[in-house]
């Protein structure tokens, strides 16, 4: 009798594990975990340094400090059309702006950038779009960009590009209505304005067009300091542009001073934009140099040829400036 128990038990647990057998043939195995992806950078910003060259930085990914971190990389392709040129693989030990060439003025193009690492995964894309602009620093006379003050028989008014000469030009009184951006020192304040703002007495036919400025000024030592990752007629800048008089004696940093600006020419309703930058001495102190009546203000200048390419236009999911 104990012998039947024993052998109905023995026969009971070889069922059990039978049917434990036959459950775990039909387990599915979970899947393994995903591979790992660096974090993107952020704060994908550009600026222009001449009609064919742009300058492009970014912030590092916070997993620059994983073992599997490898690079950056940099590919860009005319906004809607084709890639050009070849990528661009930054370091992680890079300075983190990167320089890219053979590029049209007056072209938008549209910059991806992406973290990558070992195993061959990259990170989420971010993104701006940009355009080249021609940046002078000389006049159509291939001298420096001098504004001179009111009381001096030089030219007061700057016009920022003149198609003609395919540079910016100095003007008299006499040719107000080519003026954009006037300097005033009467009264001894040093006053840069919309040259339709300065009261000068111009001529008959001769009275200048608007010029607007934006509300906000930067402060540099170069125009290839001031990235951004904003359209300049972005949102709040597009409606904050207006005929704006600013006065430099209030001026207290010792840098540089950048404006953005917009001009639309008579009969037109399509803007040109530009960086002005009023340049400070290198010694500091005020904007004005060389020797009374003569004395005068530098200008250097990024300016769009190409009508309503306001330099750098952000995706709505990467608006980080």
């Amino acid at each position: 009798m104990l012998k039947n128990k024993f052998l109905l038990l023995l026969s009971s647990f070889a069922v059990i594990a039978i049917m434990m057998v036959s459950c775990d043939s039909n387990t599915v195995d979970p899947d393994p975990d995903p591979q790992p992806k660096p974090s993107p950078a952020s704060n994908l910003q550009a600026t222009s340094i001449n009609a064919t060259t742009i300058h492009v930085k970014f912030e590092d990914s916070p997993s620059e400090s994983n073992l599997l971190f490898k690079d950056y990389q940099l590919s860009w392709k005319e906004d809607g059309g084709p890639t050009v040129g070849d990528s661009k693989v930054v370091l992680a030990n890079d300075p983190n702006i990167v320089e890219v060439t053979g590029l049209t003025e007056g072209k938008v193009y549209l910059f991806t950038l992406v973290a990558r690492y070992t195993n061959d995964s990259i990170s989420t894309p971010i993104t701006v779009q940009w355009s080249p602009a021609s940046r002078f620093t000389l006049n159509n006379n291939d001298d420096e960009i001098k504004v001179y003050e009111t009381s001096s028989n030089f030219g007061s008014g700057l016009q920022m590009f003149y198609e003609s000469d395919g540079a910016p030009r100095v003007r008299t009184v006499a040719n107000g209505k080519d003026w954009d951006i006037a300097l005033d020192t009467r009264d001894n304040k040093i006053i840069i304005a919309s040259a339709s703002k300065v009261g000068y007495n111009f001529p008959t036919g001769q009275t200048p067009e608007p010029t607007y400025f934006y509300k906000d000024y930067f402060t540099a030592s170069s125009l290839n300091e001031i990235f951004d990752s904003r359209a300049m007629n972005d949102g709040d800048r597009n409606s904050n542009y207006s005929e704006l008089t600013f006065d430099l004696s209030t001026f207290t940093d010792n840098k540089s001073v950048i404006f953005y600006v917009r001009k639309y020419q008579p009969g037109q309703t399509r803007y040109n934009y530009a960086k002005v930058m009023l340049k400070r001495p290198a010694s500091g102190g005020s904007f004005l140099q060389g020797s009374t009546p003569n004395r005068y203000v530098l200008f250097e200048i990024s300016y769009q040829k190409t009508a309503d390419v306001p330099y750098a236009k952000t995706p709505k999911n990467n608006a980080t400036n």
